[in-house]
């Protein structure tokens, strides 16, 4: 099993798969920008909240003290998680509009899982 942890450890230090990672945010946050300018409903809330977690990722905050860095990390992890869920829920409820923004979010959640693969395969 420890090897496979071990490799999973090497995959999440791919450039690939941090690239991946950090433009999942900013593909989502295009997509319902784009659909908040079109007026669909749920779209605000989700724009905002990706703008605000893509500032996050951007300038973070250097905290002193380890607690405060740990915190600092589960927010960014929980925050991913709910941008995630947050336009999965918009996708399966309204009609993604316009498509392609919500094309781009989901080739590159799709291509996520593909390079973290490739990463953990690879020597």
């Amino acid at each position: 099993m420890e090897p496979l942890v071990d490799r999973a450890l090497i995959a999440a230090q791919s450039l690939t798969v941090i690239f991946l990672l950090y433009l999942t945010p900013v593909a989502i946050t295009v997509a319902t920008i784009a659909s908040w300018r079109k007026s669909v409903r749920g779209a605000p809330l989700i724009a905002v909240s990706g703008l605000l977690y893509c500032l996050w990722l951007l300038a973070p905050v250097p905290f002193s003290l380890p607690e405060a860095r740990q915190i600092s990390q589960y927010v960014s992890i929980l925050g991913w998680i709910w941008l995630v869920l947050a336009w999965g829920r918009h996708v399966l409820t309204e009609w993604p509009v316009p498509m392609w923004g919500h094309w781009l979010a989901g080739t590159v959640l799709f291509a996520l899982p593909f390079a973290i693969l490739i990463a953990m395969l690879t020597p």
